[in-house]
């Protein structure tokens, strides 16, 4: 699989050197014996965001081909600093389609943390990771390897098993995409999921260009 790599929050490298050996012996150690120096952390730079902008559901309608008609949609951002989320149903038949992209930026602070390079990465990577918490609903149902767009990928199954879900982390955004058939089955199942994986590349496309 063929992931774009990805660097959320701070990763720690420790390097070792050694010492320079010869000579007489130096604070106690034999003469060829080299010494390690103590170990020191560095931090890679801060991943920027990558999404400063988001397509409207209007504009996701026009990139994203095979979808129910268009319901309803949701611009305006609550938890997140950016939002898009579209949801498409033949009323008042099934199935239902719900495609969401959020997106945090670094310029901006809250209660969480200030402001600066890094910020929007670090939200999206907290969202991402609450649905492998206990008790999350939905929650995380196992890692979508075979869904090939954004830094990770994984399925997510709600409590009442109704519907099937993917959700993708990329830099500073997070994509969700659901799906609730008519005839309700396992969530697990390709009549449920199937749908999912051919739709996760489109429209992860068509986020990309606000």
């Amino acid at each position: 699989m063929n992931r774009a790599a990805g660097i959320v929050g701070v990763a720690v490298l420790a390097l070792s050197a050694a010492a320079c050996a010869g000579g007489d012996a130096v604070d106690g150690r034999p003469q060829g014996m080299s010494g390690t120096s103590p170990t020191s952390a560095t931090s890679p730079a801060p991943v920027r965001a990558k999404y400063t902008a988001l397509p409207t559901c209007r504009q996701v309608t026009q990139r994203v081909t095979g979808l129910p008609p268009f319901r309803s949609g949701n611009e305006d951002p609550s938890v997140s600093d950016m939002l898009t989320g579209c949801e498409f149903q033949r009323i008042p038949d099934w199935p239902r389609v719900n495609l969401q992209v959020s997106a945090w930026r670094d310029e901006k602070s809250d209660i969480s943390g200030p402001a600066g390079p890094g910020r929007g990465a670090l939200k999206a990577r907290e969202v991402y990771d609450v649905t492998s918490k206990p008790g999350a609903d939905p929650a995380d149902d196992g890692a979508a390897e075979d869904v090939e767009v954004g830094e990770e990928a994984k399925w997510l199954t709600p409590k009442d098993r109704g519907s099937c879900a993917l959700i993708i982390l990329d830099v500073n955004a997070v994509l969700i995409l659901e799906n609730k058939p008519a005839d309700k089955p396992a969530p697990r199942s390709q009549e449920c999921r199937g749908p999912l994986r051919e739709l996760a590349k489109s429209f992860y496309d068509a986020v990309q260009t606000p």
